[in-house]
């Protein structure tokens, strides 16, 4: 799709994703040579949060995989579309690719009603109806394990940051919190993070429900744009779609190790 927006580039879009994050699961980007950066997390080891960009050269892929090991984080790229992988390639063999989808939508006015009792939460940090929910978005052990070690904790840890309004919205059914949702928003475009219904409560349209909820709490607060990011194809981008939301661009994460 051709964003409506001038401003809906892959650069906008990857530095209000940053903007967005730091200061909870993100904690800064380092710059380095011809434009090249690192984005990085403290607390999580993912590549999902630790990664270049900006790589074309030798030289900035020495530099992008020195910043990565001196964090102790296995090095990982982000090309923006197919022409950056094929730079890249021209580099390294990756390990893993990871396509996806960075999406957009523009939400209208809505008097519809969730599927459930909605709570927004304004605050850094959410709370612990939604840690229910989040630590329970998988029935696998693993996932359930790392979620707790490493993404609950630096959630909790969330700082407040000047111009950044973070909320946390829980949507309970009659088992209680069942969904929820975080809406980081900064002037009048707002990222859509941690979307998640529990293992236990998953294929009603809980998912939905609280995107939807999401988009129109935005709208409500002055976001005439949201954006989110997501593994491309499957249910999960699916599940976007239904909710009103478009692919604006088709970014590829490049892996030198298996996460």
């Amino acid at each position: 799709m051709t964003p409506r927006d001038p401003d809906l580039t892959f650069e906008a879009l990857r530095d209000a994703h940053v903007a967005a994050l730091t200061g909870s699961l993100i904690d800064g980007v380092e710059h380095g040579p011809g434009g090249a950066g690192y984005v990085w997390s403290r607390s999580i080891p993912d590549p999902t949060l630790n990664f270049a960009f900006g790589v074309h050269r030798p030289d900035q892929f020495a530099w992008a995989g020195a910043a990565a090991l001196g964090r102790a984080r296995a090095p990982a790229f982000l090309a923006r579309d197919d022409a950056e992988v094929a730079l890249l390639r021209d580099l390294f063999e990756p390990a893993a690719l990871y396509p996806a989808s960075w999406m957009v939508a523009w939400p209208r006015p809505s008097s519809s009603a969730a599927g459930g009792a909605i709570t927004v939460q304004a605050a850094p940090a959410p709370g612990p109806d939604f840690e229910r929910v989040f630590a329970h978005l998988s029935d696998d052990p693993g996932v359930r394990t790392h979620l707790r070690r490493f993404y609950i904790p630096a959630l909790r840890a969330a700082r407040s940051r000047t111009g950044l309004a973070p909320l946390h919205l829980v949507l309970r059914d009659a088992t209680g919190p069942a969904a929820c949702a975080s809406l980081y928003l900064r002037g009048d475009r707002a990222g859509l993070y941690n979307v998640s219904t529990r293992a236990d409560r998953q294929r009603r349209g809980l998912g939905t429900a609280v995107t939807v909820a999401a988009l129109r709490e935005a709208r409500a607060r002055g976001a005439t744009q949201v954006f989110l990011q997501c593994p491309a194809g499957g249910a999960v981008e699916a599940l976007y779609v239904r909710a009103g939301f478009r692919t604006v661009c088709a970014p590829t994460l490049l892996c030198t190790s298996p996460p």
